[in-house]
């Protein structure tokens, strides 16, 4: 998408991201096996990628954990900061394809969650990311992964849609997306029409099977070290429409 940055999804989604996906998903599951993996890797830091406005790192805090976090938005991690508890939370301003943290400890769990693995926007800076993440984790340390798994149809082929997201008698947001098979992206817009005017909110991802994952894991120095559906731990089958994937240093590596 031509003009989109690392910065732009959370610059152009900051003022409603709390009011449309604050229960996008299961919160205060993650928190409890973050916590647990905490405990099992004998304490820690944890440390989430794409912080935003703290939907997961406020409830990692209220269970006396210590969370670190990255965003590429300014205007997300101001939203962060503005909430109580958030003064708790160590905020770096950067993309997480590179990772740059002001003297990062070793952590014991580091969380991207609902698909913002995906926002990176190529399968080179994805694997760049899981690099740098396999040089920050404990020797005990995980790397979770939230997502949705794609479709079985590959091939090649440009395909759309727009359809009504939200409709109120003050507003209207129109979700217009193109997805291009061969490239693994999909690009998107919402259209957010009030009585005030017209805003667009752009967004843009590169997605991957579980399978495509693992190899980039793998190539990293991460091996998987179990999937599920979802944060209670519910089974992952070929029907599961997202999955929770848990890696962790490579043999060679620790």
């Amino acid at each position: 998408m031509d003009g989109y940055e690392a910065s732009t999804y959370g610059d152009r989604f900051a003022d409603v991201y709390d009011d449309w996906y604050g229960d996008v998903s299961d919160a205060e599951g993650c928190a409890a096996k973050v916590a647990a993996l905490v405990a099992d890797a004998g304490g820690g830091p944890v440390l989430e990628l794409g912080i935003g406005s703290g939907r997961l790192a406020l409830p990692l805090v209220e269970r006396g954990l210590e969370v670190h976090g990255i965003d590429a938005s300014e205007a997300m991690v101001a939203a962060l900061r503005a909430k109580p508890g958030a003064e708790h939370i160590r905020v770096a301003v950067g993309d997480m394809a590179v990772l740059e943290l002001p003297e990062p400890p070793p952590f014991a769990v580091v969380l991207v969650a609902f698909n913002t693995f995906f926002n990176l926007p190529t399968a080179a800076e994805q694997g760049r990311c899981l690099e740098r993440v396999a040089n920050l984790l404990a020797p005990e340390g995980h790397l979770l992964i939230e997502a949705f798994v794609p479709d079985a149809a590959g091939g090649i082929g440009i395909d759309g849609a727009v359809t009504p997201r939200r409709i109120a008698t003050d507003e209207v947001v129109l979700s217009v997306s193109q997805r291009d098979r061969a490239a693994q992206t999909i690009s998107g817009q919402h259209v957010h029409v009030t009585e005030a005017g017209i805003r667009l909110r752009p967004w843009h991802l590169r997605y991957a099977t579980p399978d495509q994952l693992d190899a980039l894991a793998a190539a990293a120095g991460l091996e998987l070290a179990w999937r599920a559906a979802g944060w209670a731990g519910e089974p992952f089958t070929d029907d599961s429409a997202a999955h929770v994937s848990a890696y962790r240093r490579g043999r060679f590596r620790a």
